[in-house]
């Protein structure tokens, strides 16, 4: 069953992220901005859908699917509507949820979201205007790297 969500799908690399948060929290501007510092070192980098997307359940878990009139299309405000290199769909990896305050410290059940009955790995952002966006691309890609730790410390223990 398709469920369609506000929020930015992405692919950065090989990693699947979903940007959810209230509306001029900063999805926008933090999409572009992670889109156009994976597109500068040279990594695959694609929009799936700004604003809503469709997520589909699978085997494996969710994959984000662009509705056909937001395919490759972003809102950049003080611009309009601008176009970027997309996919239609991708495997959903990591949820970020732009959130109203920065905090220190995270417990674990904070770094988890359960959508559709799947668990995904999570990082609460502080939305636009609580930190700098530079603060935000810091947060998101050590977000993604944990992913990547994550993943072998699982392989090792069950080696």
């Amino acid at each position: 069953m398709t469920r369609n969500v506000h929020g930015t799908g992405l692919l950065l690399g090989e990693t699947g992220v979903l940007l959810r948060g209230p509306s001029g929290a900063g999805k926008s501007v933090l999409a572009l901005s992670l889109l156009d510092r994976w597109e500068g070192r040279g990594l695959a980098a694609f929009l799936v859908a700004d604003d809503r997307v469709d997520l589909v359940p699978t085997g494996a878990g969710l994959t984000m699917v662009a509705p056909d009139q937001l395919a490759g299309l972003i809102e950049l405000r003080g611009r309009g509507i601008v176009q970027r290199p997309f996919r239609r769909e991708v495997p959903l990896h990591l949820v970020i949820d732009l959130v109203p305050d920065l905090v220190r410290m995270l417990e674990e059940d904070q770094m988890v979201a359960e959508i559709e009955g799947v668990t995904l790995p999570r990082a609460p952002v502080p939305s636009g205007g609580v930190v700098s966006v530079g603060h935000q691309l810091l947060l998101v890609i050590e977000a993604i790297a944990a992913l990547g730790r994550n993943a072998t410390a699982s392989a090792e223990k069950t080696a």
